[in-house]
């Protein structure tokens, strides 16, 4: 019988978005299994307070990079809990953390960094020494961190888990748009920020929207494009069609679901779409750009159609093209769902990262963390392992 771990995992961001919800949904699973696993998030933060309503929330303000209060408070944690894995998430957080573990010497837990993103970071340091192991979403996020010389036994790419329909959703949209019994209906959910693609999106559905009564659109989430977002909307170019451009803010997505005909993924970088998971789950197909991790999460599917990147014509008018289509039934949903339990419920992908971390655990009291595992003594255990022996 394996001993119950303990995990502190760390996140001085202030959104809640996919990432957010992924560390929340996380703990719950791992608490599930007999863990201890607690969330260090930002005071006031959406983490911080879903964290706290059950039980496993430490707030730490997170100020700056080489903040003394909170590298006091991680490392008080860390040595009065014996944390066993210490996750970090983003810049801040991963300095704090990193040398509040290192400050404990031999007692100091295996760092894990998380990376959720696809976008290529600034500073290479934080993944190179500040962290044991890097955790990406998808095989091309590991991909990349290989080919910007991280070493490639050091990255491992986890997929992560959705919870179970209508599970940890959220509230109910404060006010439910009115949208007729026969509207077909155009999903996208993400933050409202550049890099998810709605004011694009916005643009090149609305001679669709003019052309179609029978669409609607629902743009569900907030962030900070949401003033830039009703400006657009604003403009006399969409007055006809305002009336079916719908923006209930964030809300549980599951009744959207279960009356959409096309949830559409118009980021420039996804690295792995829980979104896109999500929508399979209910059995509406999916519409995106080919790039990141979109793909990989759906290409096992077979229900939706993925565009040649950053290209919004083509994507809005596959996205249409779903929407309109005469039988809205998903024709293979049941071997759908069967794959999401298998590969992508939360419950999996908490078992695929309990066995990461007792595997690293392992290493470390092995004393081959900063080792190459595939260089073994009489050869080469891999093909990229460059043997530093002697003949």
């Amino acid at each position: 019988m394996n001993a119950p771990l303990s995990i502190l995992h760390l996140d001085c961001t202030m959104g809640q978005g996919g990432q957010e919800k992924d560390h929340f949904h996380e703990a719950v699973a791992f608490a599930k299994r007999g863990h201890r696993y607690v969330i260090a998030a930002r005071p006031g933060t959406f983490l911080l307070r879903v964290a706290e309503s059950k039980g496993f929330g430490l707030s730490v303000p997170f100020r700056s990079n080489f903040d003394l209060a909170s590298f006091r408070i991680v490392r008080e944690y860390l040595l009065r809990n014996k944390v066993d894995i210490l996750v970090t998430t983003s810049y801040i957080d991963s300095v704090v953390g990193w040398f509040a573990a290192l400050s404990l010497g031999r007692r100091r837990p295996v760092v894990v960094r998380q990376r959720h993103l696809l976008n290529p970071p600034r500073r290479m340091i934080p993944y190179r020494h500040f962290c044991d192991f890097l955790v990406a979403v998808s095989d091309i996020a590991r991909f990349g961190y290989i080919e910007r010389s991280i070493p490639f036994w050091k990255v491992v790419a986890l997929p992560r888990g959705i919870p179970e329909p209508g599970e940890g959703k959220g509230p109910s949209p404060s006010v439910v748009p009115e949208i007729p019994e026969g509207a077909r209906i155009i999903l996208k959910i993400g933050t409202f920020q550049r890099d998810k693609g709605q004011l694009p999106l916005l643009e090149g559905l609305r001679p669709h929207l003019v052309r179609h009564p029978s669409l609607h659109l629902i743009l569900l989430g907030e962030g900070p494009l949401r003033p830039n977002i009703e400006r657009r909307l604003a403009d006399p170019r969409f007055g006809e069609i305002r009336g079916r451009i719908h923006l209930p803010g964030w809300c549980n997505p599951v009744p959207f679901y279960r009356r959409a005909a096309v949830t559409v993924i118009s980021s420039f970088r996804e690295a792995f779409s829980l979104v896109a998971l999500e929508s399979l789950y209910f059995g509406v197909p999916v519409v995106g750009f080919r790039q990141g991790g979109l793909p990989e999460a759906v290409s096992w599917a077979d229900w939706g159609e993925l565009t040649d990147p950053w290209r919004f014509p083509e994507l809005c008018r596959t996205a249409v093209e779903r929407a309109l289509r005469p039988d809205l039934d998903c024709p293979d949903l049941d071997r759908i769902r069967r794959v999401y339990h298998e590969r992508y419920s939360i419950e999996a992908a908490a078992l695929r990262t309990e066995r990461f971390y007792r595997w690293a655990i392992a290493r470390k009291r092995a004393g081959r963390l900063s080792v190459n595992p595939y260089a073994i003594v009489g050869g080469a255990g891999d093909p990229f392992f460059e043997s530093s022996l002697t003949d």
